[in-house]
């Protein structure tokens, strides 16, 4: 990882030099979020995060820079465990579009958000779009393009088979379970708690109910089994997921 790819740990005028240089702004978005027995509340944070420093590190030859991440989102479905906080939708569209709204001030004109938490999608997304269609109205060159990734889109239907074989639960079912706990005993293993005996079962249902009973939560705070994570499924999920993200770098910018 280069010493000055972090935005917070940068002079202004190391900035500057990497707007000037048609550099890679890199945006990772999570949550503060109860992520079950193991994990910490920052896990949706600290996947992203560490998955553009991997980025950075696997494409020396092309310029990035790493912006704070977005911590502070959407995660309604856990707000009944401690732990979780909740920005609203109005909240979190406008943070959104002026957070991306500097950093085209800045002068950066390539913008990857990097994405590890499902439910504030669609409002991180909002928020991006105006900043970006208030940047383009009116110019005509230098153009902002802005792309969007949520890690899990990166990683294959074989690899999934082959992990899971026939118990795949699905990706809106994958919240503090197996993937995001290889993931993190990879990334950031001294994080990871101990595995434990754990209550995981809960009602699937086909529809939302406001508020949330408690049957369709899980008393582990784990939406699908943990059992059988490890670093080395960690490992090879995150070297799929750089290897889309470089592809994505060398197609878009």
């Amino acid at each position: 990882m280069p010493p000055r790819a972090f935005w917070h740990q940068m002079t202004w005028p190391e900035i500057a030099a990497a707007a000037a240089a048609g550099a890679v702004a890199v945006v990772p978005a999570g949550s503060v979020e109860q992520h079950g027995l193991r994990l910490p509340t920052a896990a949706d944070t600290l996947v992203s995060k560490r998955l553009a420093e991997s980025l950075v590190a696997a494409m020396p030859e092309r310029s990035f820079i790493v912006a704070p991440p977005f911590r502070y989102t959407i995660a309604r479905p856990n707000a009944a465990y401690p732990g979780t906080i909740n920005l609203s939708g109005e909240t979190l569209i406008r943070v959104t579009h002026d957070v991306v709204a500097e950093i085209l001030r800045n002068g950066f004109l390539r913008i990857l958000f990097l994405n590890g938490h499902m439910e504030s999608v669609p409002f991180l997304m909002e928020g991006a779009e105006l900043a970006l269609r208030e940047r383009r109205a009116g110019e005509t060159s230098g153009r902002p393009v802005l792309v969007w990734v949520n890690w899990w889109d990166l990683i294959s239907d074989g690899l999934i088979r082959d992990v899971f074989g026939d118990k795949w639960p699905g990706w809106e079912a994958e919240h503090a379970g197996l993937t995001e706990t290889s993931l993190l005993l990879h990334l950031l293993p001294d994080i990871v708690r101990p595995a434990a005996p754990a209550d995981n079962a809960y009602e699937r249902l086909p529809y939302t109910v406001f508020p949330g009973p408690d049957r369709a939560r899980p008393k582990s705070g784990s939406f699908a089994d943990p059992a059988g994570a490890s670093a080395d499924i960690g490992r090879r999920l995150a070297e799929e997921i750089v290897a889309g993200l470089k592809r994505l770098v060398e197609a878009e910018f």
